[in-house]
């Protein structure tokens, strides 16, 4: 400021003096400007502590909310320990092979909701439902009607800590609202997955997003000494650090539940063969496409195989 001033003030005509005192008359100018530009800084900085030391609660906005990666990343990720038993995932393994015989051209990424889901995997699918609706008001409130805030027994977990929350997979757990909350209940399946990783299949899922979706259930089919690698993560931050992968506890029968938006991944699967159960929730219409729904989707619509309508390859299939 001094430099300019001083350039400002002076000239060939005026003279080096002339110049001098032109910006001593103007140092109280520069002084005034000075004591501003510090007090925003103090401002400043103080308002990104007061950020930094407060809770990431405030981070996850409520009400049927969409999550920016930026937010969702702060959300923790909800572990129900052997959710479905044996003979549930035996369930899902000859659905599997069912829709392989009838979908030749499926590829490693197998929609079971195509056409229908039979009655067996359909009421999986409304347990999923069920406990997703429960995770979102004890953990986000995403899917609330009203602010959960104040509710007996409502728990916002936006830890983003390193290890995963555990809770009980029976609804009548000690983490479950002791009072009534309300629910929309518009939230439906978007899409139902059946996913292979191993030799001569797909073998890596990089970080990605369920974009449009609001939450991802994903439940692990196979025994983990079945396999090597395919290691889960997420991508999890706490308000003023650096998001960090953190990967996750993930047995046979377990179900891992989170915001969509969280960036999630699947790591090299070196050998052997992982499955994984996939379910997409979202506020769209329920989906009976052989694809992943963009809103297209309606019942009796023609089956459009691996490449969807348009003939495209979709998308990166999901963790």
């Amino acid at each position: 400021y001094v430099a300019l001033l001083f350039a400002a003030c002076s000239s060939p005509r005026r003279g080096l003096n002339a110049g001098v005192v032109c910006t001593r008359q103007m140092w109280p100018l520069l002084q005034a400007l000075g004591a501003l530009l510090v007090l925003f800084g103090i401002f400043t900085h103080a308002r990104r502590l007061s950020a930094s030391l407060s809770d990431d609660v405030d981070l996850l906005p409520r009400g049927a909310a969409l999550l920016d990666p930026s937010h969702a990343q702060h959300a923790a990720i909800v572990r129900l320990p052997s959710f479905l038993s044996a003979a549930e995932i035996g369930v899902l393994e000859v659905a599997a092979s069912d829709h392989r015989s009838s979908h030749p051209d499926s590829g490693f990424t197998l929609y079971l909701q195509s056409g229908g889901l039979s009655a067996s995997v359909d009421a999986i699918v409304q347990r999923i439902h069920e406990q997703v609706r429960r995770i979102d008001v004890e953990s986000w409130g995403l899917n609330a009607v009203h602010d959960l805030e104040g509710v007996a027994g409502a728990r916002f977990s936006a830890s983003g800590s390193s290890s995963e929350s555990d809770a009980s997979a029976d609804s009548g757990g000690s983490s479950s609202c002791s009072a009534s909350y309300s629910v929309d209940g518009s939230m439906r399946a978007r899409t139902v997955e059946f996913h292979e990783y191993g030799s001569g299949k797909r073998q890596v899922c990089a970080s990605h997003c369920d974009h449009g979706s609001l939450f991802t259930a994903d439940v692990m089919l196979s025994c983990t000494g079945d396999f090597t690698g395919g290691r889960f993560s997420t991508t999890t931050a706490r308000r003023g650090e650096a998001p960090v992968d953190t990967e996750h506890d993930f047995e046979r029968g377990d179900m891992l539940v989170f915001p969509a938006h969280k960036p999630h991944s699947v790591s090299r699967v070196t050998s052997g063969c992982r499955a994984v159960f996939v379910v997409e929730f979202w506020r769209g219409p329920a989906c009976t496409c052989n694809q992943r729904c963009m809103g297209r989707c309606a019942a009796g619509r023609k089956d459009h195989g691996s490449h969807g309508p348009s003939g495209r390859r979709r998308r990166q299939p999901r963790a």
